[in-house]
């Protein structure tokens, strides 16, 4: 029997004005933003001071005025590096550089003015404060430095959720649980755009498959535990909000390899199985995992539209063992049962034909998986005011007898079943600042996710009818 669940997303976020006013600061879920103040020598505020912030990888540039506190912000900020200028009469310009704007955090930077010609360098240390005066969130960030060190299992970028305060896994099946609150409580979005299976409130694709998204094309991303604000919302777990890679005005790139092999390790202690005698014979069927693929970014025109390509691909040759739920099971048949079914006409060869038959049900099976991901991402900077980005996520997934992942299981050889996972999801997004004030960020996804759960093909020698019914790979039941 095959399952069949598909589920589409088509969501249009309405134009949403953000508007930042007095000590309100405003931004996106995909942004993050540069706050701070303008003082003069004797620390005096330095009203209606003009700062450029500009983006030192795409060249992007975006100009406020200090108000009459010396207090400026700039939100609506992709995450990245920047650099902050300002020029004030009678002072020497200041420049504070290589700045890091995370997604969802503001970044303090004060510019104290000095008297003079030569430009002033404003010194800015990347030390988290003792104490979060912004807001009263719980929030931990993971930038690209830990997510290319920090050493994981099976590349599932989320799964560095669990070093958050707070979380734990859920289960065995990969679910992250924030504050002891079921893991089918969590949000997940990836540049702003859903990135949750509604039929079983879980992560796109389900946690039975590697990953949805390739840990290779994530930025960086934000968890939120507790207290976050209106624009995460949606769930009493935690939110996990990701934005992807951007291209750049050089050209970047990178190719990654890794493998996994049971080759040179132990045997799983717990893979016997029973001879039609009942004796027990050990087994170590192969495992190899190999994961690879790569990406690339770069500039189609100069500070104005960039690409980012990503490729990644996983294979996995892990056979699986049936064996049965007791090690005695063929030798339970007592005298006065061997008895009753003489009587009924049924002899000796055939009780041995039987147990052949269950026999032949358990052992090794052939079992595979092959996940393709592609992630094609386009950023066009339209003007100082709007940037227009649009990418596109492909994932097909293909595992032979891979329903039932454990290396051991109590089902028969021919009950395995395939697993078959296709998602597709396409995300458009235009942030635009209207004014000092105001921005405005419209968002477009459209999202499918179709999963498939088959019986596996008849093992040779087997019926391809049962119960009356034919046996076919190929039936879809949809449910």
């Amino acid at each position: 029997m095959t399952k069949y669940l598909s589920t589409k997303i088509f969501s249009l976020l309405m134009l949403s004005l953000v508007l930042s006013l007095g000590q309100v600061f405003a931004q996106s879920t995909t942004t993050g933003g540069i706050t701070g103040s303008v003082t003069d020598p004797q620390g005096g505020a330095v009203p209606s001071a003009s700062i450029v912030v500009t983006n030192i990888a795409t060249n992007a540039a975006v100009t406020v005025s200090a108000d009459d506190n010396g207090s400026y912000r700039v939100t609506n900020l992709q995450p990245g590096t920047y650099k902050v200028e300002t020029t004030v009469t009678g002072f020497a310009p200041a420049l504070a550089d290589n700045i890091i704007v995370e997604v969802g955090r503001s970044t303090p930077v004060d510019i104290p003015l000095t008297i003079g010609t030569a430009v002033a360098e404003v010194n800015v240390t990347a030390e988290a404060p003792v104490v979060n005066t912004n807001d009263n969130a719980s929030a931990s960030n993971f930038d690209q430095t830990q997510i290319n060190e920090l050493p994981i299992n099976g590349r599932r970028w989320s799964n560095y959720a669990l070093l958050s305060p707070t979380a734990i896994p859920d289960g065995t099946f990969g679910l992250i649980s924030f504050r002891g609150i079921s893991g089918l409580l969590n949000n997940n979005t990836i540049d702003g755009g859903d990135n949750n299976q509604a039929f079983f409130s879980e992560e796109r694709g389900r946690t039975r498959i590697n990953y949805s998204v390739s840990q290779a094309s994530i930025r960086e991303f934000q968890v939120n535990t507790s207290n976050y604000s209106a624009e995460y919302g949606r769930s009493a777990g935690g939110v996990t909000n990701a934005v992807t890679k951007s291209g750049t005005n050089e050209f970047h790139g990178e190719a990654f390899y890794y493998n996994r092999n049971n080759r040179n390790g132990a045997r799983n202690p717990l893979q016997f199985v029973a001879d039609i005698n009942s004796v027990q014979q050990p087994v170590k069927p192969i495992d190899l995992r190999e994961q690879f693929g790569g990406n690339v970014g770069g500039p189609i025109v100069k500070d104005r539209l960039f690409f980012f390509f990503n490729y990644d691909q996983q294979r996995r040759n892990f056979p699986g063992v049936a064996k049965f739920s007791q090690a005695n099971f063929l030798t339970t048949i007592t005298p006065a049962q061997l008895a009753v079914l003489t009587t009924a006409g049924v002899t000796p060869a055939n009780v041995q034909t039987a147990l052949a038959y269950l026999v032949n049900q358990t052992g090794e099976t052939p079992r595979s998986g092959d996940q393709k991901l592609f992630f094609p991402k386009i950023d066009w900077q339209i003007n100082n005011n709007n940037l227009f980005t649009a990418s596109y996520n492909r994932l097909r997934w293909e595992s032979v007898n891979g329903v039932q992942t454990q290396a051991t299981n109590n089902r028969g050889r021919s009950n395995f079943g395939d697993d078959l996972v296709e998602i597709d999801t396409f995300n458009a997004r235009l942030q635009s600042s209207i004014s000092a004030n105001l921005v405005n960020e419209f968002r477009f996804q459209y999202g499918r996710d179709l999963e498939q759960q088959r019986s596996s093909v008849p093992l040779p020698g087997e019926p391809l009818t049962a119960f009356g019914g034919t046996r076919s790979p190929n039936v879809l039941v949809r449910v």
